[in-house]
């Protein structure tokens, strides 16, 4: 196990409430793998809760008192580093990209047709919908912040949910290839009308979406052949 001595957290929020990290926060803090994180906490060997949304939460206090238990040395508090930007921040796509949900909604719906049949029983409108606008808040934060891992763990869940239904299950793979291709090509559209984006906002969006498929494709490879774990959010 690797010395803690770097950013260790504080133990309570501005609020006065316990603080909670991550399963990569907690794993930065003690020195391992995320994936040893999540697999001690799944054998209890690490003190972890979960959310109301199923998240797994590891809080401070507890942390320490397991190091303590251990004979580990608990340094003085400090904030978790802010990890710097992946790609070029790009908050004016992505607020571009926000403003304009209902026109890449639209391109998602046109893009199915009743005379060309999908190889995959398209969702409902209302699925389609929902879905789209998820994907495009995600992408669009990622693209604020900088960082395309951010998308990654939400649509590695997707991706997993999809192969635990089976084969019909697949279908999350093409809906996240149609929001994909929508929002780029409103980004594209954009691109080419003037509209004010930073220098690399197209490249950048390629980078986050890359990010995205890859993950999707991950998770439900990973449920399929029974080889993953319930990946998780953050």
């Amino acid at each position: 196990m690797a010395d803690p001595q770097s950013d260790w957290p504080r133990s309570r929020n501005r609020r006065g409430e316990p603080r909670t990290l991550t399963a990569s926060e907690a794993a930065a803090v003690i020195g391992v793998s995320v994936a040893t994180i999540r697999g001690w906490a799944d054998r209890g060997r690490l003190p972890s809760h979960r959310t109301v949304g199923g998240h797994r939460r590891f809080e401070v206090e507890e942390l320490k008192r397991w190091l303590e238990d251990r004979g580990a040395a608990v340094p003085a508090p400090r904030r978790l580093a802010r990890r710097p930007p992946e790609i070029p921040a790009c908050p004016k796509m992505a607020r571009w990209l926000n403003s304009r949900t209902e026109q890449i909604v639209e391109r998602v719906l046109a893009g199915y047709n009743r005379d060309v049949p999908p190889p995959i029983p398209a969702p409902s409108e209302p699925a389609l919908r929902r879905g789209a606008v998820r994907y495009l808040r995600v992408v669009a934060a990622a693209l604020d912040a900088g960082r395309a891992s951010a998308i990654a763990g939400r649509a590695e869940l997707a991706g997993y949910r999809g192969g635990v239904q089976g084969g019909a299950g697949a279908s999350v793979i093409a809906e996240h290839l149609r929001y994909a291709v929508a929002t780029i090509a409103e980004a594209e559209a954009g691109t080419a009308s003037g509209e004010d984006f930073e220098p690399h906002a197209l490249a950048a969006l390629y980078a986050v979406i890359d990010r995205t498929q890859v993950a999707v494709v991950n998770g439900y490879v990973g449920a399929r052949r029974g080889t993953g774990t319930r990946p998780e959010e953050g």
